[in-house]
C-alpha cells in the first residue's frame, strides 16, 4: 500500500520560525490549493465499485488506490482509533467524494483533495460537537440480595479519565459517556464492575456482588442459609468454578468425582444416558438403597437430568448435625444443588458449548483368527486328548496366509476383528447452551436452554438430551416476592435391540465381540439378492445385529413447577411457602424390521428374526407442600436464628405404588461473639412405608462449634486467621425400604398368603459422631485445612432371613435385625498464591478413609455365589476360596494322582485351592471372605496455574487397596460351556504351559469347571492415579473479543481421563466388570464461552 507518514516538526524547529515565514508558506500552499480545485474536482468524479467486508479504513484506501491514481496521504495517529474498527461497505458506481463522506461520517476525520493527492486529517472538534457526541446514561445499582436493594454511594467513573459520578440516596445515577467508554462501578466491600458503553445505552441497570471473605461465605444448608462462621455442622461445598463451569461433562454426578471428601464417587460406564456417576457419603450405611438424598432448589430429584450449565452451588451435608433438617431422607446423606437466578441489571446473553469425540480406554484387544484356531487347539487337547482337534494346521496356515475363505470354506477361515469392524474410536458429543438472565429490582430471570448429543462407541447407540430451564423471581413489594421455576426435559436414548437374560440388554452386543470367533465371516456377498450374515453356533454375528437388528430406544420426559414466595413479616422475621409438582414419563420401544438368515452356501433358512414393534409406557407424579416460619434476632454479642416448619409430599407411580410423607422440623442456632457456636435440630417424619403405631419416627441432632481465632489470645495473629472447632452427634432415619412391607400378600390364584408382612418393622436409624477442625492460615487464608472425624453406625437394618418353605413361605418376611459401622476421617487442603500481578496458583488435594464393617445380622450371614455379607466384614465382601497360585507338575505324582488337596479331575495349570481347614478335601467349608471389592481410601488433587489470559488445570483422582475381579470371557475365554469367548492379545501371552509354569492364567479348555469357581486368584489390586482431565483455556483479550462483535470470549480444550496408572490388567480398574461393560471413555474437546 502507498502510504506517506506525516512527521511532527521537532519543536525547536517551530521556536526558528517566525510569524512572518508561517503566513507566507499558509498563502502559498492555499493559493496553489485553490489553483489545482478544478483538476481535482474534475478527478474526483471518477466512479468505482468498493466491497468491503468486515474490514477498516486503510483497506478502504487501498481499493481506492488501486482503482485510480490517486495517492492518500494520512497520519496514524490520526486513526489510530479507527483503523481497528470495523468497516462494511458495498458500494456501486460511486464517486470518491461520495465513499470517503459515507466511511468518514462517523470517524472524526475529514479530508481535503488536492490534485492526485487525497490527505485525511482530524477534523477540529468543537465543545458543541464533543458534546453532541456523548451519551447521558441513566440508572441504577443494586445488591444481589433477594429482593435486590438499591446501593447508594457507588463510585462510577471512566476508566482512564477523571469524569466520574456516585449513586444518589436511592442507587441512582447520571453520567455522560461515548460509545466505547468503560464504565467502573466500585464500592467497598463489593466487587468492582465494568461496563462497556454502547450506541443505544440511555438507561443501565447494575447489579454488585459482594466481596465476601471465605467466612462470610453463605453456605445453602438444611433448609436455610448460613455464614460459614456460624456453622457448627460438617458440610463440604464443591467448587463450581473448578469442576462444573466450562468442563465437558454429561452429568453432574461427574463433577464429584474428586471434588468432595469424604465421598466414593464411582463412575461404571461411558455409555450414552448411562454414564452417571454412584455417590456414597461416608460408607454404605445400610444393606437396601445407600443413595443420598439429592435436592434440587429444595425439591429431591435426580441431579444428572439437569444442564450443569445452570448449577450456582452444590454443598455436601455429611454430618447428622447438618442432615437433620431432612430426618428420615437425610440418613445417607443430603447433596442440597442450587441452579441460577437472575440478578438485577442488564439483559446477559452466554453461550457455552463443546465439541469432542470419544474412544474407549478400556476394551482389551483380541487374538487374530490364526492364533485363536491355535489356542482352541490347545484347549480342547487339554480337555480330551483323544479328540480330533478342530483346526488343521494347513487352515490355520491358510488363514494367516489370507486365503479368501468364501471360495476355500472347508480350507481356511475368515480373520475379523469385530471391535475393528464396529468400535467408534472417534464418537461426537457435543453440548450446546444458551443462557439469557437479567432483570430490573421488580422482576429477575435466569432461562437456559440446552442441547446435548452424544453418540456411542458401539453401534446404534446415542444420547439426545433437550433441557430448559425458567427461573423467574417477581418481588411484588419491598416485602413479598415470588420465585416460580419452570423446567422441561426431554431425553432420548438409544442402543442396539440385542436382548440378554442377565439384562444387560444393547451392551449385549459388545460381549458378542468378545464371544463371535474371529474365524466368522461377518457377511457374504450378496446373492440372488439376498444379505447373509456369519453365524456362530446358533449366534448371529455382531454385524448383523448393528444392521438389521433394529434398536430399543429409551424416551424420558420431566416437566416440573416449583413455586417459592417469602413474605417478610417484620424485621428478621420471614415466612416462606414452597410448592412443587413433577410428571416423569419413561417410554421404551423395541423395534426391528422381519428378516430371514440363511446359510450362504446350503441356501437353507437359518432363523428368522420377526417384526418388533413393543412398547412400554410408565408415568410418575410428585407434589411437594411445605412452609417455614424463620427468625433471626442480633442483640448485642448474641445472633439467635430459629426456624420451623412443615411439609407433606407424595410419589404415585401407578397402580398401587404410591408413597406420602408428612414431616415437621424445627431448628435453632446460637451465637456468642461469633465465639461459640450451637445447632438443635429435630424432625418428626410419617411414612407410609410402615404400618400403624410404627409410621412416626423422631430424629434429633446437636451441634456445638468454637471459633478460637475470635478469642483475645489469638487477636491479632498474623498466621491464623480462622481456627474452628466443631462437634456434633444426632440421629437419623432411613424409610427407603420399599413399599408395603408390612403386608402381607396373597396369591391371586389360589388365594395363599404367600408373602408375608411384618406390621412391626420400623424406622432404620443411624446415629452418628463427627469431630473437626476448620484452620486457615496466612493472609486472606491463604491456606486452608479441614479435618474430620466421624463414627456412623446403622441401627435395626431390615433384612429378609430366609425362612422354610413347609411354612408355605413363597418370600422371606422382613425385619429389624441389622447393624452396620462406617468410621474414618477425611482432610482437605485449599491453597491459594498470587505471585506479582499476573500469576496465580491453586492446589486443592483432598483425602478419605473408611471403614465398613457389619456389627449385627439376625439369621446369620447372607451368601451368594460370590458375595458374602457378615459379622466382622464389609457390606457384600468377596465369597469365594483362597488360591496358591497353580498346580504344577510337582503336586503330582507319576501315575498323576495329586499329591495335596484338590478339586476333581484336576491337572497341572489349574488353580491350586487351599485346604483351610486341613480335612484333606476342598470343599465348601473351605470358602469364605476372600476380599473387599470397596476401596478404603480416595483421594484428589486439583491443580491450577493461570499466567495472564492464560490458564492451565488438571484434576487427579484416585483409590487405595481393593479387590477387583476378573470375570466371564477375561477370566476364561474358550470357555463353550459358556458360548465360548476370544482370547485377549494379554491373556493370550500369559496362560500357563508346561513351558510357561510362571504363568497369570491358568492352562486353556474349553471346559475350565474347576477354575471358574469364585476365588482370590482372579484378584487384581484395583489401586488407581487417574489424570481425571487436563485443560488449557485462554481468555481473549476485550480488544480482540470486541473486533469479533462480543463482551468476552473463552476458549479450551480438555482431555479427560486421558491417563490412569493402575497394576490391572485387561479391565479398567474404576468400571471393572465383564466383556459387556462399557467402561469409561477417553473425551477430548475444545469448547467455548461466549458473552454478547
Amino acid at each position: 500500500m502507498k502510504k506517506l507518514h506525516v512527521c511532527e516538526p521537532h519543536a525547536f524547529y517551530l521556536r526558528l520560525k517566525t510569524k512572518i515565514i508561517r503566513t507566507m508558506k499558509v498563502t502559498m500552499v492555499l493559493l496553489w490549493m485553490g489553483m489545482m480545485t478544478a483538476y481535482a474536482n474534475t478527478k474526483a468524479q471518477v466512479r468505482m465499485n468498493i466491497d468491503l467486508i468486515r474490514g477498516n479504513l486503510p483497506d478502504l484506501f487501498q481499493q481506492i488506490q488501486k482503482q485510480s491514481d490517486y495517492l492518500i496521504i494520512y497520519k496514524d495517529d490520526f486513526i489510530k482509533l479507527n483503523r481497528y474498527e470495523e468497516l462494511n461497505l458495498k458500494l456501486n458506481n460511486k464517486t470518491i467524494k461520495e465513499i470517503l463522506d459515507k466511511a468518514l461520517k462517523e470517524s472524526g476525520l475529514t479530508y481535503t483533495v488536492s490534485g492526485r493527492q487525497i490527505v485525511i486529517f482530524a477534523k477540529e472538534r468543537t465543545e458543541n460537537s464533543i458534546q453532541d457526541s456523548l451519551l447521558t446514561i441513566r440508572g441504577r445499582v443494586y445488591d444481589t440480595h433477594e429482593p435486590p436493594s438499591a446501593l447508594p454511594g457507588v463510585s462510577i467513573r471512566i476508566k482512564g479519565s477523571a469524569t466520574g459520578a456516585t449513586t444518589d440516596g436511592d442507587g441512582y445515577f447520571t453520567i455522560k459517556a461515548k460509545k466505547g467508554d468503560v464504565l467502573v462501578f466500585s464500592m467497598i466491600s463489593f466487587l468492582s464492575f465494568e461496563y462497556t458503553v454502547v450506541k443505544a445505552d440511555r438507561s443501565l441497570n447494575v447489579s454488585l456482588k459482594e466481596n465476601v471473605s471465605a467466612l462470610n461465605e453463605i453456605v445453602v444448608v438444611g433448609m436455610n442459609e448460613q455464614q460459614k462462621k456460624h456453622i457448627a455442622s460438617s458440610l463440604a461445598t464443591l467448587n463450581v468454578k473448578s469442576n462444573i463451569e466450562g468442563k465437558p461433562i454429561t452429568t453432574l454426578s461427574q463433577s464429584l468425582q474428586g471434588g468432595v471428601t469424604g465421598i466414593n464417587v464411582s463412575q461404571g460406564s461411558g455409555l450414552p444416558g448411562g454414564d452417571a456417576a454412584t455417590i456414597k457419603i461416608r460408607g454404605i450405611s445400610t444393606l437396601g438403597n445407600s443413595d443420598p438424598l439429592v435436592l434440587v432448589d429444595g425439591i429431591p430429584m435426580d441431579m444428572n437430568h439437569i444442564d450443569p450449565v445452570t448449577v450456582e452451588s452444590v454443598t455436601v451435608l455429611k454430618d447428622a448435625a447438618a442432615a437433620a433438617s431432612y430426618g428420615s431422607r437425610g440418613a445417607n446423606g443430603v447433596i442440597v444443588v442450587t441452579t441460577k437466578r437472575g440478578v438485577a441489571g442488564e439483559i446477559a446473553i452466554t453461550y457455552d458449548g463443546y465439541y469432542g469425540v470419544q474412544r474407549s480406554s478400556t476394551l482389551p484387544e483380541t487374538v487374530d483368527a490364526p492364533t485363536y484356531m491355535r489356542m482352541y487347539n490347545e484347549a480342547s487337547f487339554n480337555n480330551n486328548p483323544t479328540n480330533a482337534l478342530p483346526f488343521t494346521q494347513e487352515q490355520i496356515d491358510n488363514t494367516r496366509n489370507g486365503m479368501d475363505p468364501v471360495a476355500n470354506p472347508t480350507l481356511a477361515y475368515a480373520n475379523t476383528n469385530w471391535l475393528d469392524m464396529l468400535i467408534d474410536n472417534a464418537a461426537p458429543i457435543t453440548s450446546n447452551s444458551l443462557s439469557l438472565s437479567g432483570g430490573s429490582n421488580i422482576a429477575r430471570f435466569a432461562l437456559t436452554g440446552n442441547y446435548t448429543y452424544q453418540k456411542g462407541i458401539i453401534p446404534l447407540s446415542d444420547m439426545k438430551r433437550f433441557n430448559i430451564r425458567a427461573n423467574t423471581t417477581i418481588s411484588l413489594s419491598d416485602k413479598f416476592q415470588v420465585n416460580l421455576d419452570l423446567l422441561a426435559i426431554r431425553r432420548n436414548t438409544q442402543q442396539p435391540n440385542r436382548p440378554s437374560a442377565s439384562g444387560n440388554t444393547g451392551n449385549r452386543l459388545l460381549e458378542d465381540m468378545y464371544r463371535v470367533p474371529p474365524t466368522v465371516i461377518p457377511k457374504f456377498p450378496l446373492k440372488d439378492g439376498r444379505v447373509f450374515y456369519g453365524q456362530h453356533v446358533d449366534i448371529v454375528n455382531p454385524l448383523a445385529y448393528a444392521e438389521v437388528g433394529g434398536t430399543r430406544a429409551f424416551e424420558f420426559g420431566q416437566t416440573s413447577i416449583n413455586l417459592q414466595p417469602r413474605w417478610e413479616m417484620a424485621k428478621g422475621l420471614n415466612l416462606r411457602g414452597q410448592f412443587s409438582f413433577r410428571l416423569n414419563s419413561d417410554v421404551s420401544r423395541d423395534t426391528r424390521e422381519n428378516f430371514n438368515h440363511f446359510d450362504y452356501f446350503t441356501g437353507n433358512l437359518l432363523r428368522t428374526w420377526t417384526l418388533q414393534r413393543a412398547t412400554t409406557l410408565a408415568r410418575t407424579t410428585y407434589y411437594y407442600v411445605g412452609t417455614t416460619l424463620d427468625y433471626t434476632l442480633n442483640i448485642n454479642d448474641h445472633r439467635i436464628f430459629a426456624l420451623a416448619g412443615y411439609s407433606q409430599e407424595e410419589t404415585n407411580s401407578g397402580s398401587w405404588d404410591v408413597f406420602s410423607m408428612v414431616s415437621g422440623y424445627a431448628k435453632l442456632n446460637y451465637s456468642y461473639k461469633d465465639r461459640y457456636l450451637l445447632e438443635g435440630t429435630v424432625r418428626t417424619d410419617g411414612s407410609s412405608r410402615f404400618g400403624p403405631g410404627n409410621k412416626f419416627g423422631v430424629f434429633p441432632s446437636v451441634a456445638l462449634g468454637w471459633n478460637l481465632h475470635n478469642e483475645n489470645f489469638l487477636a491479632g495473629s498474623k498466621i491464623i486467621n480462622n481456627l474452628k472447632l466443631r462437634a456434633s452427634y444426632g440421629k437419623l432415619g432411613n424409610d427407603n425400604i420399599g413399599l408395603y412391607k408390612y403386608q402381607t400378600l396373597i396369591n391371586s390364584s389360589s388365594g395363599v398368603e404367600t408373602t408375608y408382612g411384618n406390621p412391626n418393622i420400623t424406622w432404620e436409624s443411624v446415629n452418628m459422631l463427627d469431630i473437626g477442625l476448620d484452620l486457615g492460615l496466612l493472609k486472606n487464608n491463604k491456606l486452608e485445612l479441614t479435618f474430620d472425624y466421624y463414627d456412623k453406625k446403622t441401627n435395626d437394618i431390615i433384612l429378609f432371613p430366609v425362612l422354610p418353605l413347609v411354612g408355605g413361605f413363597e418370600a422371606d418376611v422382613p425385619v429389624n435385625a441389622g447393624e452396620v459401622s462406617n468410621k474414618g476421617w477425611e482432610a482437605s487442603v485449599n491453597y491459594n498464591e498470587r505471585i506479582g500481578e499476573h500469576l496465580s496458583l491453586s492446589f486443592r488435594p483432598g483425602l478419605s478413609y473408611n471403614k465398613n464393617e457389619v456389627l449385627k445380622l439376625r439369621g446369620g450371614s447372607i451368601i451368594s455365589p460370590t458375595v458374602i455379607t457378615q459379622v466382622g466384614s464389609s457390606i457384600n465382601s468377596i465369597y469365594g476360596y483362597k488360591t496358591n497360585g497353580l498346580l504344577q507338575q510337582s503336586d503330582f505324582d507319576g501315575n498323576g494322582q495329586p499329591l495335596i488337596p484338590v478339586l476333581p479331575n484336576a491337572k497341572p495349570g489349574d488353580i491350586k485351592y487351599l485346604d483351610l481347614n486341613n480335612d484333606n478335601v476342598i470343599g465348601a467349608e473351605d470358602q469364605g471372605v476372600i476380599g473387599n471389592p470397596i476401596p478404603r481410601l480416595n483421594y484428589f488433587a486439583n491443580l491450577r496455574v493461570a499466567y495472564k489470559n492464560l490458564d492451565v488445570e488438571a484434576l487427579f483422582q484416585g483409590v487405595g487397596n481393593n479387590d477387583a475381579v476378573l470375570y466371564g470371557m477375561f477370566a476364561q475365554p474358550l470357555d463353550f460351556s459358556a458360548d465360548g469367548g476370544i482370547p485377549t492379545t494379554y491373556y493370550a501371552d500369559h496362560y500357563w504351559t508346561p513351558e510357561r509354569t510362571d504363568a497369570r492364567f491358568p492352562r486353556l479348555s474349553i471346559a475350565p469347571a474347576n477354575n471358574k469357581v469364585s476365588s482370590d486368584f482372579w484378584f487384581q489390586n484395583a489401586a488407581y492415579l487417574r489424570v481425571k482431565f487436563v485443560q488449557l483455556g485462554y481468555n481473549f483479550k476485550p480488544l480482540m473479543a470486541k473486533r469479533l462483535g462480543v463482551s468476552a470470549i473463552r476458549a479450551y480444550f480438555n482431555a479427560q481421563n486421558p491417563f490412569t496408572f493402575t497394576s490391572v490388567k485387561i479391565t479398567d480398574p474404576e468400571s471393572r466388570g465383564y466383556q459387556w461393560t462399557y467402561g469409561i471413555v477417553k473425551l477430548y474437546t475444545i469448547g467455548f464461552n461466549v458473552k454478547f
